[in-house]
């Protein structure tokens, strides 16, 4: 390993290169190499690089970090969604710096499983490291293949994180796996995504928050064979991925009204960091699958978490839901400041909005007559939900 090791000079004139670009940061380190944010302030000049570093360490400081409980607490999902809530606040530090533009914003995020005491046989020591910009997603995970120490562990990741750094930052000579071994080298996956200028401004909009926040929706995919320019069903999902479930009720859908479904896929979550370019991808590719069937319209992306919104970027549109997507519309959680049943009731019907729901299996259907009223149930016989997920599916391919 010693052609691996990286000088403390060479890593500090990288360090230094960093501080000398536009760039600032938040950093997020969870699981290990928490050192990198030590060797970005030991050297002097920090404070022109990083605006703040976090280390959520605990499970609950974690989950409190990205706001939902992760699948896996070491993954590239997770890394990106620690990236994503890192950027979120990297914008909100970085507002108050008139010169600083968004553009050389970057949320950057690691997740390690690393060495310890009597760990149990063929424990997978890994890095996951991720960057969100206005413009891209990427990740970087690695399998740690060698025998090392945790000490050992603990400075290869933060190595590795200041050569990721650097390399976003335009230092072209820092390169992210030149401490590797050949066979680390040979099994390292890279992956980034490049923003449409229409998806950085969505997510600019939802990120930003600003006074004159405006709803907002971009056509992805335009499929529809025929019908009325407006949708008349509009399939609301995150499609993580996109499914045969969720195929089934849309072809009822089409069936029953004779127009092909609307999907639309909301970049904005309620409670949540907003969906990075590399899922977004990933969600997309899973709705591809169905576009040559007949029930298939044509794809949305929007920055509206909540139906109160999308019902004013789709009016007179029937929403296609599950049983258990109703109950939360009209769960009092999700209603907006000031807002109640009676309030929501009457933006739907201000909207002419209609729901379109499907029982879902093991739910049961929680609504009044007066949202009733709104709703036309598809009737059990119709459909039938043999229990598949998207979380079941995301699960299965781990």
């Amino acid at each position: 390993m010693k052609d691996k090791e990286i000088s403390r000079s060479d890593l500090e004139r990288m360090i230094q290169s960093i501080h000398a670009s536009p760039y600032m940061l938040v950093l997020s380190v969870t699981g290990g190499g928490a050192g990198a944010i030590g060797e970005l302030l030991r050297h002097g000049g920090g404070s022109a690089t990083l605006l703040e570093a976090v280390v959520p360490y605990h499970e609950n400081a974690l989950r409190g970090y990205i706001g939902k409980e992760p699948e896996r607490y070491c993954s590239g999902d997770t890394a990106r969604e620690m990236a994503m809530a890192a950027f979120r606040r990297a914008l909100e530090l970085a507002g108050s710096e008139g010169h600083v533009l968004p553009d050389n914003i970057i949320g950057i995020a690691a997740t390690c499983k690393l060495s310890r005491s009597e760990e149990r046989s063929g424990r997978a020591h890994e890095i996951h490291f991720a960057s969100q910009s206005l413009s891209a997603t990427s990740t970087i995970g690695i399998s740690l293949l060698e025998d090392r120490s945790r000490e050992e562990e603990e400075e290869l990741a933060s190595d590795l994180m200041i050569h990721a750094i650097a390399r976003l930052c335009g230092i072209a000579s820092a390169e992210c796996d030149s401490c590797l071994s050949h066979a680390e080298q040979q099994v390292l996956e890279q992956r980034e995504v490049i923003a449409t200028h229409d998806q950085r401004e969505l997510l600019l909009s939802i990120l930003q928050k600003e006074s004159n926040y405006c709803r907002k929706s971009i056509l992805v995919a335009g499929n529809r064979k025929s019908g009325p320019a407006v949708p008349g069903i509009v399939f609301s999902g995150s499609f993580n991925p996109c499914h045969k479930n969720h195929a089934a009720m849309a072809k009822v859908a089409y069936e029953r009204n004779d127009v092909p479904v609307t999907f639309e896929i909301s970049l904005a979550n309620v409670d949540k960091p907003p969906i990075d370019f590399i899922s977004l991808e990933n969600r997309l590719s899973s709705l591809q699958k169905y576009e040559s069937e007949t029930f298939f319209g044509d794809v949305y992306l929007t920055n509206a978490p909540l139906f109160a919104d999308k019902a004013m970027l789709f009016p007179g549109c029937s929403f296609l839901i599950g049983s258990d997507t109703l109950n939360r519309i009209f769960n009092e959680k999700y209603y907006r400041e000031g807002e109640d049943k009676l309030t929501l009731l009457e933006h739907f019907r201000r909207y002419d909005t209609r729901f379109l729901v499907f029982h879902r299996q093991d739910v049961e259907l929680a609504a009044d007559k007066d949202v009733l009223e709104i709703c036309d149930i598809i009737p059990q016989d119709a459909y039938n939900d043999d229990g598949t997920s998207s979380r079941k599916l995301r699960r299965y391919q781990e």
